[in-house]
């Protein structure tokens, strides 16, 4: 009788994000390829396993009773692998190789391209690689093996959850500040529900900021007259510098060597962004992650100083 081959690991991990995304679509955005690969990968798992583990149909696709129990025991083949990995690398106490960051946009620039040229002189050998994306995505991203650090922010009434296999580190954090034309007359003692009848440039409500400001506004008795919506930060502080409107912006997120805005603290209510770095547990004491988030939490810690 022939041996039946084990499940290559790579295709148990793809099916877990099937499963975790409920689509072919969706487990191939997240991991960088396409859909007919995703497709073609399970079919090969399918072989391998000997029985069928997804239920195709126009509306989607669904596991199967084996699929669900393959991709449970996927799940804990892969954590033991991340396991198995870090304790090596605590071992040798090599500090080289890639180590892959999901970053929001704001820290990506004033945080990570110094931190990779730090790290180009003091470790020569480790290799970042940088994906700007919202948490979400970037979390995502971290429970399905695709990052080993996320650099996420939390908002003040737009909650976010973690595993609790994920390590979290809170390393500064800021209140929103008004972001206005260079011109723009602002009253004594500003409140949010003094701006009521203002035009406002804001990101879009999919992304954490824009749903906390959004919140806030309506939370003062008033929907904001959004004139912009604008997802790229540049183009968010040129539109407020050329009178577009305003916005409320993480001090940290404003680059005014673009164009000339206004900048001012306000009273009520106070709105906070938290900034986090996030890892799995198993990758946490992993030297080169470890060396890359150490650095990370320094310059952090600097600029929130």
């Amino acid at each position: 009788m022939t041996e039946k081959p084990l499940p290559d690991v790579s295709r148990l991990r793809l099916l877990s994000e099937v499963a975790r995304q409920g689509s072919l679509a969706g487990a191939a955005r997240v991991l960088g390829i396409t859909s007919s690969a995703v497709s073609q990968q399970i079919s090969v798992l399918e072989r391998e396993a000997g029985v069928q583990l997804l239920d195709r149909s126009s509306r989607g696709v669904g596991l199967t009773g084996a699929g669900e129990i393959l991709v449970e025991h996927a799940r804990a083949v892969v954590r033991l692998l991340e396991v198995t990995r870090a304790e090596m690398d605590q071992l040798s106490g090599e500090l080289a190789g890639r180590v892959r960051i999901g970053s929001i946009p704001s820290l990506a620039r004033t945080v990570l391209l110094p931190v990779a040229e730090k790290l180009e002189v003091t470790v020569p050998d480790v290799e970042l690689t940088v994906n700007v994306v919202e948490p979400v995505d970037s979390i995502e991203q971290l429970l399905n093996g695709a990052l080993d650090i996320a650099i996420v922010d939390l908002y003040d009434n737009v909650p976010m959850a973690f595993p609790d296999y994920l390590v979290t580190r809170e390393v500064m954090s800021e209140p929103l500040v008004l972001v206005t034309p260079p011109d723009y007359v602002v009253p004594p003692r500003l409140k949010l529900a003094d701006l009521k009848n203002a035009d406002w440039v804001l990101t879009p409500e999919a992304g954490a900021c824009g749903q906390a400001v959004r919140y806030a506004c309506r939370n003062e008795g008033f929907e904001p007259n959004i004139r912009w919506s604008v997802d790229d930060l540049l183009l968010l502080v040129e539109s407020i510098s050329r009178g577009r409107g305003i916005s409320l912006l993480p001090p940290l997120s404003i680059d005014s060597t673009v164009a000339p805005v206004g900048i001012h603290a306000f009273d009520k209510p106070r709105i906070q962004r938290r900034v986090l770095t996030v890892t799995r547990s198993s990758d946490a004491k992993r030297p080169i992650v470890k060396a890359v988030l150490d650095e990370i939490h320094n310059l952090l810690g600097r600029a929130a100083a």
